[in-house]
């Protein structure tokens, strides 16, 4: 298959580039800046520029894959806020735009979106949440409903199918040193010790991808473990792993998250206990379904 890739230059992006080109698959990467990537990957991955319009040589592209958008664990000013749904909308846009230029005719389109899509703004999560259910009310709810939304120019080519990822809080061993750091320490850690932590190993979002192109797939997919872990779990599974003596971990309270992180509080208290159903009827079998195997197996 020959595949577009929008943003394949970072930690996530890199290691799907990897994987389908060791597959075989003949892989571009579209990117802002030429100079700065053009020995990011090996010699098979072509490293190609928005502006490129080039039909000869792309128009025969049958797969888009879109990962790109501002980051959002940074301070949410009202700037950093609009960057973060703009970016996602006009990058869509712009490879949409893209398309029309090399006439390339997608039947595949696979957009990165996030299990933020159900959170609430109460933070109050009693209950269990798959592709099916109501969406949320959040900043970052809107932000993927808009996301998704705008998913939906494509359609324009008759019989692609688009498939959403809803990605939840992919495991890096920088994030896993972080948090350990006030573990280790007896801080308090923002939190709440019931609700759920929707976590995934790297190496699923690749493989659900791969599983993903060699299947017929269209809709939503919740890319979380299936190993449905608690805040509470969640921590003492790094403080097992850093073979700590402490065995105990201490939230702030609900109420001094949101005092102290404000909307950004959100992403500290996301809770239900999110069900990756579709992506289990899909015939995915997770490559990492336990915590404790996937925080031992992180390469960065």
């Amino acid at each position: 298959m020959k595949i577009i890739i929008a943003g394949g230059t970072g930690f996530l992006g890199k290691k799907i580039v990897s994987s389908l080109a060791d597959k075989g698959h003949s892989v571009c990467v579209l990117t802002r800046n030429l100079q700065k990537h053009k020995n990011t990957f090996s010699n098979n991955v072509n490293v190609i520029d928005w502006s490129t319009i080039n039909p000869s040589q792309l128009s025969d592209t049958n797969i888009l894959i879109k990962l790109n958008g501002e980051k959002v664990d940074q301070l949410w000013t009202k700037s950093v806020k609009s960057k973060i749904l703009n970016s996602r909308i006009d990058s869509t846009r712009m490879l949409f735009d893209f398309c029309v230029k090399n006439e390339i005719i997608p039947q595949k389109f696979i957009n990165a979106s996030a299990v933020g899509i159900y959170a609430k703004e109460s933070a109050n999560y009693n209950f269990s949440v798959d592709e099916n259910s109501e969406l949320g009310n959040t900043f970052l709810a809107k932000v993927c409903v808009e996301n998704e939304r705008n998913s939906d120019i494509f359609k324009v080519f008759e019989d692609i199918d688009i498939i959403q990822l809803r990605i939840g809080v992919v495991l890096q061993k920088k994030i896993i040193n972080l948090l350990s750091l006030n573990l280790l320490l007896s801080l308090p850690v923002p939190g709440n010790k019931n609700h759920y932590f929707p976590w995934v190993h790297a190496d699923d979002i690749v493989g659900f991808i791969n599983h993903s192109l060699d299947n017929n797939l269209i809709g939503a997919f919740n890319l979380v473990g299936s190993e449905l872990t608690t805040h509470d779990t969640f921590f003492k599974s790094i403080l097992k792993h850093k073979k700590s003596i402490i065995s105990w971990v201490i939230f702030l309270p609900k109420f001094l998250i949101k005092f102290i992180f404000g909307n950004m509080s959100e992403m500290f208290l996301y809770g239900p206990k999110t069900k990756p159903a579709r992506t289990l009827e899909s015939n995915y079998q997770f490559k990492y379904s336990s915590l404790q195997e996937a925080i031992l197996n992180l390469s960065e």
